[in-house]
């Protein structure tokens, strides 16, 4: 029963601090508008220049694994002993990361199964050379595979499957047969693993290879150090593109060809999320509507529409405000925080509509500071608790253990903050000139003034009367 007495006694202590405080700051704002607008304003301006700090991540591996998961500690302890030097002794047995490649996959185009053969073999030697010649610019230099390309005693990874055109004439005549798994290749005497290039081959009763539909080859580039993996970032967009053109026109009648890169699904992921950004002009354009109607009124005096769509730009304002604090902050975006705007403004819409509610609650006979500090008076409570709440959820996902949950939670989080503390200012301000617009009677939309509601009556009463 104490315990009981105490809670209701801090719950009313609150909520009466809550109402006091805010009946102080409302009678403020009645008096001095404009100081509330150009502040959050000139704030807005300020914190959208974060934006050119911003730090963009699209590594899935970092966003979507936990931070201390079991895999990364086990993965630590394998590099620790068997280190991938891509410099001077790459073993491709020893790779634990994607780092960066490029890999192609071949397959027949013109209906025969079979790629070994030697037009097949012709195009492979041609599509290796584009691959090989792709150039690509960093900080205004100029490179190619074989600049960046993973080494071992000094020379680039290559595929050496493409030495079976040496041995072509025998091959299709049938004097030689290659055997699987393993065969040495008796003109370049290259050791030829047939699995690690060959896909779902087709084996003889003597396990000699019958017809290969699918080959791939791999590209892969040196990543020792950030320098490195970045030039092999801008490689592969340029591999991937080389590859797809040649692809794309028609260049090579026999084989078909499937490109991938270390980025390419951290590309995909990304157009994924980005498809929402043609909804945000239509999103916002139906929410505004919606706000502007739903806040007009027979009187059109005492109607709102334009605090409707003020509601929604304080919504923004205080979002872009937000994301670029938090980029000054240093912390990372991703595609994923595009979704978040949607939500800033269904909760800037909540807030809008509970202060409305509580102005159309006043009396019209008290004066704008009077009716300004009753109106947050009676919204505190609703919309600091609605706000708080939202915070603490945010905050909680901090917590979690993956960096996208992290980072998205951490710019939603800063968005309803400043959603709240917008709203009660920049809004708030706009609700007292609105109020003063009211005061003297004035068009809600267009601004001239109108004559009373009770007069207008008064006047189409005695017109009736007299006809």
């Amino acid at each position: 029963m104490l315990w009981n007495c105490r809670m209701a006694w801090g719950v009313s202590c609150v909520d009466t601090t809550l109402n006091r405080s805010f009946y102080k700051l409302g009678k403020v704002i009645g008096r001095n508008p404009g100081y509330f607008i150009i502040v959050p304003v000139l704030l807005t301006i300020i914190f959208i220049t974060g934006y050119q700090q911003l730090k963009y991540q699209i590594d899935p591996e970092y966003l979507f694994s936990p931070q201390n998961g079991a895999g990364k500690h086990e993965r630590a302890i394998v590099e620790e002993f068997f280190r991938v030097n891509y410099t001077s002794s790459f073993s491709v047995e020893r790779i634990t990361r994607a780092g960066r490649f490029g890999r192609v996959i071949i397959t027949t185009k013109d209906g025969d199964r079979n790629l070994i053969r030697r037009e097949v073999f012709e195009e492979l030697r041609v599509l290796d050379s584009l691959i090989h010649n792709a150039t690509a610019m960093y900080d205004g230099e100029s490179y190619r595979y074989n600049d960046i390309c993973a080494r071992s005693l000094g020379e680039c990874f290559e595929n050496d499957i493409l030495n079976l055109d040496e041995m072509m004439d025998d091959i299709e005549s049938g004097e030689l047969k290659l055997h699987f798994p393993i065969m040495v290749n008796y003109k370049t005497f290259d050791t030829h693993v047939f699995p690690v290039f060959f896909g779902g081959t087709e084996l003889t009763a003597d396990r000699t290879i019958a017809s290969v539909p699918a080959m791939q080859m791999v590209y892969f580039v040196a990543v020792d150090t950030p320098r490195q993996l970045e030039k092999g970032g801008i490689w592969e967009d340029e591999f991937l593109s080389v590859v797809g053109h040649a692809e794309n026109s028609g260049m090579f009648k026999h084989i078909r060809i499937a490109r991938f890169a270390s980025r390419t699904l951290d590309h995909e992921l990304e157009r994924n999320t980005r498809t929402v950004v043609p909804y945000f002009s239509s999103t916002f354009l139906l929410m505004g509507s919606f706000s502007v109607i739903t806040c007009m009124m027979g009187d059109v005096v005492r109607s709102k529409p334009w605090l409707g769509f003020l509601g929604n730009l304080s919504a923004i304002m205080a979002t872009l405000a937000a994301f670029g604090f938090c980029m000054y902050l240093g912390i990372e975006f991703i595609g994923l925080n595009l979704a978040a705007p949607f939500l800033m403004i269904g909760i800037g819409i909540d807030d809008t509509f509970v202060m409305l509610a509580a102005w159309r609650r006043t009396s019209v006979k008290l004066s704008v500071p009077e009716r300004m500090g009753i109106t947050m008076s009676d919204a505190a409570v609703s919309i600091t608790i609605t706000s708080l709440t939202d915070i603490i959820s945010f905050w909680i996902g901090i917590m979690s253990p993956f960096p996208s949950v992290q980072i998205f939670c951490k710019y939603s989080g800063m968005a309803v903050c400043f959603i709240f503390v917008w709203h009660i200012t920049f809004f708030a301000a706009c609700m007292a000139i609105s109020g003063y617009c009211e005061q003297k009677n004035l068009h809600s939309i267009f601004g001239y003034k109108v004559k009373p509601v009770s007069v207008a009556i008064k006047a189409n009463i005695k017109k009736q009367s007299d006809t």
